[in-house]
């Protein structure tokens, strides 16, 4: 008999999205006593919020905590879906691995170069919409290499990005940092997975 014990990273998707609306809910209710209120992003640094000085400090566990708060519900709901959906589909092809891989690293410093541009004390990088659109850039990658459906993946593709440019175009009048490099490591994430997926040496990764 084996000794130890075996993770299982089946459901990975559905998991982060559940652990962002749980852990997202705790801060809305512990700031406003309320589920439904937007906190200042200035407060999140408190909750685990991160800053380019976090990180000069080796905080690096912000790089975790910061993609799981929110400054507001629906805002928070939204990028639970886009792991959901997005994320699940992304898992379906390649396992929970990459999936929290993706999310932890590719998502994880997108949310830390998100507010670079943003005086203090609202350069707070938060929330999970760095990792979605990490997902997004993966599933791009995925969809040209043929490797998923190709018209469902342009659709949560879609589902993803055309909120969040929408969005940032019309409150600050350009594409957030943030979130290009989340898609930018997105598709080196999956440029990296196809070329592992191609080689004829076993990947662990999958």
């Amino acid at each position: 008999m084996k000794s130890g014990f075996h993770i299982s990273w089946r459901g990975m998707s559905a998991f982060l999205a559940a652990l962002t609306i749980v852990v997202s809910s705790y801060v809305f209710y512990s700031a406003n006593h309320s589920l439904l209120g937007a906190v200042n992003v200035a407060a999140l640094r408190d909750y685990g919020g991160t800053t380019i000085q976090d990180m000069a400090g080796f905080e690096v566990w912000r790089i975790f905590t910061a993609q799981l708060i929110h400054a507001k519900p629906l805002h928070m709901l939204w990028n639970a879906i886009g792991i959901l959906l997005l994320g699940g589909r992304v898992e379906r092809e390649t396992g929970g691995r990459w999936v929290f891989l993706l999310w932890l690293v590719a998502g994880g410093l997108a949310t830390i170069v998100s507010p670079i541009f943003i005086e203090a004390p609202w350069n707070v990088g938060t929330g999970a919409s760095q990792a979605t659109f990490a997902f997004a850039g993966f599933a791009s990658v995925l969809a040209f290499a043929r490797a998923v459906d190709r018209a469902a993946a342009a659709f949560l593709i879609c589902l993803v990005v055309l909120p969040g440019v929408g969005l940032d175009l019309i409150s600050d009048g350009y594409l957030k940092p943030g979130h290009i490099a989340g898609f930018l490591l997105g598709i080196l994430g999956g440029g990296l997975y196809v070329k592992l997926s191609r080689d004829p040496r076993p990947s662990t990764m999958s």
